[in-house]
């Protein structure tokens, strides 16, 4: 049997690219560079097809978001409702910080003071979507691209409500609850989805980090992660009311950092809420050594609630924050024990997360990613 194979959005941006977006007060970069940011898109592809010259590489593919900055940092671009002079932080536990300066005492040094790092525009209105037009220019050129090089299929990400409540913290005299907040942006980024889609030979990625890594950040929700959980995933669900459920997949994960990891969230608590999105598959981290157990609680939830026979797992079986690269028998290990739980048409190989989340941030090198993604590819094929 032969896995099926895909990553989780983000690719090493050039230099060139790097530097525009340093420059870029949007967080993404206009039409007037379009050859340069397509150059990267269209080698983002190749490599990903073809990692390091290998004749087998990638089944579904993704552009890298060679042209934002981020999977969050250019949505001030596309709505209205964000202050052009006044930022705000995301929080963070205590225990997620104490983590960082225990275990990554390097990257809790190179971040010092969070409202720095993650500072990004006040919400000061309502936010009014305004950028069907750019994503849907990004999918059109993503899906040319795509065919040009030969691969059979393209996704697009685009970020969950809930994820965003993270990043651009809520301002209550714009909306008084969080809930309030959640569902104004459930109706507005229903119109980037619907863009998306709306092309031809497109697949949508709703990046929702907050259904897990919600736990370790989303400090100002107002109740429990665990309460809000099930109204994050009713949010997604309504905001793709309408549109292909086989065109869709949703990626949660628990943070692309490297740390312990040790107050993340249960994922025994989270699958069964995962289970109801309606959706194609979810897009997992299972390598991380910290959650590569969370397939001994996918099979416990398997066993006793079965596994929805339309609802496909990408499995992370590729780490994308150490610089061990996996081997093609693990890789197969992990895919088959998948396969087992979620039943073999259901079972996909990816990465945990991207490989660069935000321009220039990255936590293993280029060369490091090629080599995983081959042997992504080679042990997505080798027989067991």
């Amino acid at each position: 049997m032969e896995y099926r194979t895909t990553m989780t959005g983000s690719w090493f941006r050039p230099k060139e690219i790097l530097g525009l977006l340093a420059q870029s007060p949007t967080g993404e970069l206009s039409e007037e560079h379009a050859a340069k940011y397509l150059a990267a898109e269209r080698e983002t592809i190749r490599e990903q097809l073809h990692p390091l010259g290998n004749p087998r590489g990638l089944y579904e593919v993704s552009n890298g978001q060679s042209r934002v900055a981020g999977y969050t940092n250019y949505l001030p671009n596309r709505f209205h409702g964000f202050s052009s002079t006044e930022k705000v932080s995301m929080t963070m536990t205590p225990e997620l910080v104490q983590e960082m300066i225990e275990s990554n005492p390097a990257m809790a040094a190179m971040m010092g003071n969070i409202q720095s790092t993650f500072a990004l525009p006040k919400v000061v209105a309502p936010l009014e979507y305004r950028g069907a037009a750019s994503a849907a220019r990004e999918a059109k050129d993503g899906v040319r691209l795509a065919k040009e090089e030969g691969a059979p299929s393209i996704f697009f990400p685009s970020p969950s409500p809930g994820v965003i409540t993270i990043f651009y913290p809520n301002n209550p005299s714009v909306y008084p609850t969080h809930l309030d907040y959640l569902r104004g942006l459930t109706r507005e980024l229903a119109k980037e989805y619907r863009a998306i889609l709306d092309v031809p030979g497109t697949v949508l990625q709703i990046d929702a980090p907050d259904l897990a890594m919600g736990r370790q950040t989303a400090g100002d929700w107002g109740k429990e992660f665990y309460e809000l959980l099930p109204r994050h995933v009713d949010a997604i669900n309504e905001a793709i009311r309408g549109l292909p459920r086989e065109r869709i997949r949703v990626h949660y994960c628990y943070g692309n950092y490297a740390a312990s990891h040790e107050s993340d969230a249960d994922f025994a608590r989270v699958i069964p809420e995962l289970a109801r999105l309606k959706v194609r598959a979810l897009v997992g981290e299972l390598a991380n050594p910290h959650h590569e157990g969370d397939l001994l609680l996918l099979r416990r939830f398997a066993k006793e609630h079965g596994w929805p026979s339309d609802l496909g797992f990408v499995g992370g079986v590729i780490d994308v924050k150490t610089p061990i690269v996996e081997s093609p028998e693990t890789i197969r290990f992990r895919l088959d024990t998948l396969a087992e739980i979620v039943g073999e048409s259901n079972a996909w190989g990816g990465t945990d997360c991207g490989f660069e989340t935000f321009a220039g941030m990255n936590g293993v090198t280029h060369p490091v990613a090629l080599r995983k993604l081959r042997a992504l590819a080679e042990g997505a094929s080798r027989a067991a």
